[in-house]
C-alpha cells in the first residue's frame, strides 16, 4: 500500500517544493489538490501538470491521484474535461470529484436522479480518458456519506471507471463498522482516506445536540484503523492511503464541505501529524 499526502494545506509550495517536501517526510506520493491558489490549478493544469509529474517521478514521488474542487460535479463542464484530459496526458490515474449535497427543502428524488445522471457522464468521461473518477465518503448532508450509501449511489457503474474513496474519519462520525462497510465496496475500492475523528461535548448555546465532531491524529479517535489495515492487507489491497492532516475543532468549518481550519492549534497539529500519522500507518502495515 502506498501512503500519499493530500496537498490541501500545501498551497504555499510550488510544484518542485511539493515533491521535495513529500520526499523529505517519507511519503510515497501525492494526492494533488488541483484548486485555485495552488501550484497546479484549473488555469494551468493543462500546461503544467505533465512536467510536474515527471519532476516528482525523478525523485521517487508518484502523483497517485488528483483531488478537484468540491464543487466539480458536472462532467460536461469544460474545466472538468480539461482536468481529466490533463491527468490522462500526465499519467495520473484517478480524480476525486466534488460532492452531491442535500440542502434543506430539496426534493430528494430529484437530487438523486440528478446525481446519478452526472455520475453516468463521469463514467463516460473516465472511459474515454482512462482516468478513474473517485467519489469520497464525506459526513454530513453528502450523498454517499458512508459505505452503505456509497454502494447504493454507485451501483451499476463500471468500477474501473467509477471508484470508491472511503474515508475512515468520516465513517467514524457516521457510525458505520469498518469491517462491515469496506466489504460492501471491495469490488470498487480504489483509495482510503486517512483521517480520524470522534465526538466531543458541545457547550455552544445554539447547538442542536450535546455532542459535536472533532478530527484528530490517527489513532486518537474512533476510526477502526487496526481492523481496517488488517482487512486491506488480507485483500492485498494495492491502492493508496491518503493522509489529510485535517484536524478540525471549529464546528462551522466542519459543516462546510471542503473547508479547512487554519487556527494556530490546527497548524501545530498538522506539523506534528505530517510525521506521526505517517508513522502510525507504517507501523500498522508492517
Amino acid at each position: 500500500m502506498q501512503i500519499i499526502r493530500f496537498t490541501k494545506f500545501w498551497g504555499h509550495l510550488n510544484a518542485h517544493e511539493l515533491g521535495q517536501h513529500a520526499q523529505t517526510l517519507g511519503y510515497d506520493g501525492l494526492d494533488l489538490a488541483v484548486r485555485d491558489g495552488h501550484a497546479i490549478n484549473p488555469k494551468n493544469v493543462v500546461g503544467d501538470l505533465s512536467a510536474a509529474v515527471r519532476g516528482w517521478k525523478d525523485i521517487g514521488i508518484e502523483c497517485s491521484m488528483i483531488s478537484a474542487g468540491t464543487s466539480l460535479t458536472d462532467p460536461a463542464n469544460p474545466e472538468t474535461i480539461s482536468l481529466f484530459e490533463a491527468a490522462a496526458m500526465a499519467g495520473v490515474p484517478r480524480i476525486k470529484i466534488g460532492y452531491f449535497t442535500y440542502t434543506l427543502g430539496d426534493v430528494f428524488d430529484e437530487l438523486w436522479t440528478h446525481s446519478r445522471r452526472m455520475l453516468a457522464g463521469f463514467e463516460k468521461l473516465s472511459q474515454s480518458t482512462g482516468v478513474q473518477t473517485l467519489y469520497h465518503t464525506h459526513s454530513g448532508r453528502c450523498l454517499g456519506s458512508n459505505c452503505a450509501g456509497l454502494r447504493h449511489l454507485l451501483d451499476g457503474y463500471e468500477p474501473a471507471h467509477i471508484g470508491a474513496y472511503v474515508d475512515l474519519g468520516h465513517l467514524a462520525l457516521n457510525g458505520e463498522d469498518v469491517q462491515m462497510g469496506l466489504p460492501m465496496l471491495r469490488d470498487r475500492l480504489s483509495v482510503v482516506g486517512a483521517k480520524d475523528a470522534h465526538h466531543i461535548r458541545d457547550h455552544r448555546p445554539q447547538s442542536r445536540a450535546a455532542f459535536a465532531d472533532k478530527f484528530v491524529l490517527l489513532g486518537h479517535g474512533a476510526a477502526e484503523w487496526p481492523e481496517a489495515i488488517a482487512l486491506l492487507k488480507s485483500w492485498n489491497f494495492s491502492g493508496p492511503l491518503t493522509i489529510h492532516t485535517e484536524y478540525t475543532m471549529d464546528q462551522d468549518v466542519i459543516a462546510t464541505v471542503g473547508a479547512g481550519e487554519y487556527s494556530e492549534e490546527a497548524r501545530a497539529l498538522r506539523a506534528r501529524g505530517e510525521v506521526d500519522d505517517l508513522a502510525y500507518l507504517r507501523n500498522l502495515i508492517e
